[in-house]
């Protein structure tokens, strides 16, 4: 069938012609939440910190007085014989509110502040109180509601002193007004109160204003970070940007670590082989990716493809091994070649040592054969072609006829050629290479590269005439990897995330070299069925004569050589 499998039209995620991605900023706040506590934390605590650190207590004692005015009045009652009785009567009054601020003003006044300091100096204190900060501690004010009733009160930063002075007010300020109106009174409604702390730290709202100022502030960030980024969150957003089908997306593979549970990079490759590290999603995801590789062979016949990205760290080697591994375990015959002369890493991702002795360079310079160079490792079922060494040449490396002969040569022998190529963004050796495969597989990591970027360098490939036959989002946080898993009851979550440039952090064993089968006679049918193939080692045992010799497997640490001659069922090894 030659029916397009595809569809090829990029459409426009944001259908209401929003400018902001209100589920990506939702997701980024979701996904820094512990760094929004946290901030929100540290001010709460700044904020409380402050507070205690700058709080003075102020201390306050009051009364309540009423005041009266008494006035007489002489009244004269006619009876009905019309005698006149005169007598005088007594009324009494309370002082509305319009008179408070002219008490403040007496209780203020020099005379009656004069009073009060000459009555604490008599006292002997050691500490001597200006007429200023006298002033400024007493006030007066009115009851609401209730007319001639006022509080005197005396507000210090030291308790003694307010209650000092307000005995000695409530001693001077009666008389002291009956200077001005002999026909006032005063009654103590409520007697004077103990100094008391009047005003609060407000550490407690402080602290929650700080929370709430921190958290607000990360929030406002990540909201500018999600306005100004231009990244890729989503395979809806990768197939706009690129215009190109996608083959599926990848998922991180996340492990909480610390006090608050941040994810961490786990150490070692991730492959699909190891079931107790990576999650069921990710081993899918990649099978699901196989399975669109062996239709595209079905309708276009290609078989051989450059792996690539924009930069590095985007996980584009994991993806060329864990491909090559899901290849393998259909029963294909996988060659996974890796041309990243600058920074090799097919190797370290399956857990073997790198040997200069063979590879790409090696075959170039005539020093090593391509029967030789080629592994096999074991324990992943694919065929592996190391560069066999580094080289700050790579162009014109990779630019040599060798290397077409070595690709040719391999069409013939394998069902499909994974290479994994450098960054396209960073230099040009997938350019070099990609026109002897039959297209370039694209990995763009999940919110990494900006959409220009990735856009730039796949016009970059296209004006090479290169086809793209498909792009892949790695580290996806999105739901698309594991919504049908959760729904289905298969979904587990395991591990890390994507080692450094598609291998672990660290270093150390890389393992036992892996043992590689011989190569087969050209003779009827070699290994996995196939003419000219690779065969199985000598453990396997003889088979009939028209499928041709399989030679044995290299010993613990040692490499199988390939078989040369017809139908031999013993080849030599080399340790």
């Amino acid at each position: 069938m030659n029916q397009e499998r595809f569809d090829q039209t990029p459409h426009n995620i944001y259908d209401d012609g929003s400018s902001i991605d209100i589920i990506k900023l939702f997701k980024s706040i979701i996904s820094k939440l512990w760094i929004i506590l946290l901030v929100g934390v540290v001010g709460a605590a700044a904020g409380y910190i402050i507070s205690e650190s700058t709080y003075i207590r102020q201390y306050s004692a009051s009364t309540t007085l009423a005041f009266m005015q008494t006035q007489y009045v002489r009244v004269t009652d006619y009876s009905e014989t019309g005698e006149a009785d005169t007598y005088v009567q007594e009324h009494t009054t309370f002082y509305t509110q319009d008179v408070v601020n002219r008490y403040q003003r007496l209780l203020t006044s020099d005379s009656m502040v004069s009073k009060i300091k000459t009555a604490l100096d008599a006292q002997g204190l050691s500490t001597v109180y200006s007429e200023g900060f006298i002033r400024n501690s007493l006030s007066i004010t009115g009851v609401d509601g209730l007319a001639g009733f006022f509080v005197i009160s005396v507000s210090s930063t030291d308790s003694g002193y307010c209650e000092r002075a307000l005995k000695i007010v409530m001693d001077e300020f009666e008389s002291y007004i009956n200077g001005f109106d002999n026909t006032i009174s005063i009654s103590v409604i409520n007697e004077p109160t103990s100094p008391g702390v009047s005003n609060d730290s407000g550490s407690i709202a402080n602290a929650m204003y700080g929370f709430i100022i921190g958290a607000a502030l990360v929030v406002l960030i990540i909201f500018f970070t999600v306005i100004v980024s231009d990244t890729v969150q989503n395979m809806d957003n990768l197939k706009a940007i690129t215009g190109a089908k996608v083959l599926g997306a990848i998922p991180v593979i996340e492990k909480p670590n610390g006090l608050f549970m941040k994810k961490k990079v786990p150490s070692g490759s991730l492959l699909i082989t190891d079931e107790q590290k990576v999650s069921f999603s990710f081993v899918e995801s990649f099978k699901a990716i196989r399975t669109k590789l062996e239709n595209v062979y079905t309708d276009k016949g290609h078989k051989c493809f450059v792996v690539t990205s924009t930069y590095e760290d985007e996980g584009k080697t994991t993806t060329s091994v864990n491909i090559a591994v899901a290849l393998a375990q259909k029963g294909k015959s996988v060659l996974l070649m890796d041309c990243d002369f600058r920074k090799p890493a097919v190797l370290r991702a399956v857990g073997v040592k790198s040997d200069t002795r063979y590879g790409l360079i090696p075959i170039i310079k005539g020093t090593s054969t391509y029967v030789d160079s080629i592994k096999f490792i074991k324990s992943l079922g694919i065929f592996v072609l190391p560069t066999g060494g580094v080289s700050l040449k790579s162009t014109e490396v990779l630019d040599a006829e060798k290397v077409r002969n070595v690709i040719d040569q391999a069409r013939k022998e394998f069902d499909y050629i994974i290479i994994d190529s450098p960054p396209t963004h960073v230099v040009t050796d997938s350019l070099v290479i990609a026109p002897l495969a039959d297209g370039i597989i694209y990995c763009v990591r999940n919110d990494y590269a900006k959409a220009s970027e990735i856009t730039r360098t796949v016009d970059e490939i296209r004006g090479a005439g290169i086809e793209i036959i498909g792009t892949i989002l790695t580290m996806s946080t999105g739901e698309e990897n594991n919504r049908y898993y959760k729904k289905k009851g298969y979904y587990r979550r395991r591990g890390g995330r994507y080692g450094r440039y598609g291998y672990g952090k660290k270093k150390g064993s890389y393992g036992a070299y892996g043992d590689y089968g011989g190569y087969g006679g050209y003779g009827g049918y070699g290994g996995y069925g196939y003419s000219s193939g690779y065969g199985y080692g000598s453990s396997y045992g003889g088979y009939d004569n028209s499928y041709g010799g399989y030679s044995g497997y290299g010993g613990s640490g040692g490499y199988g050589s390939y078989g040369k001659g017809n139908d031999s069922q013993d080849n030599q090894k080399r340790s």
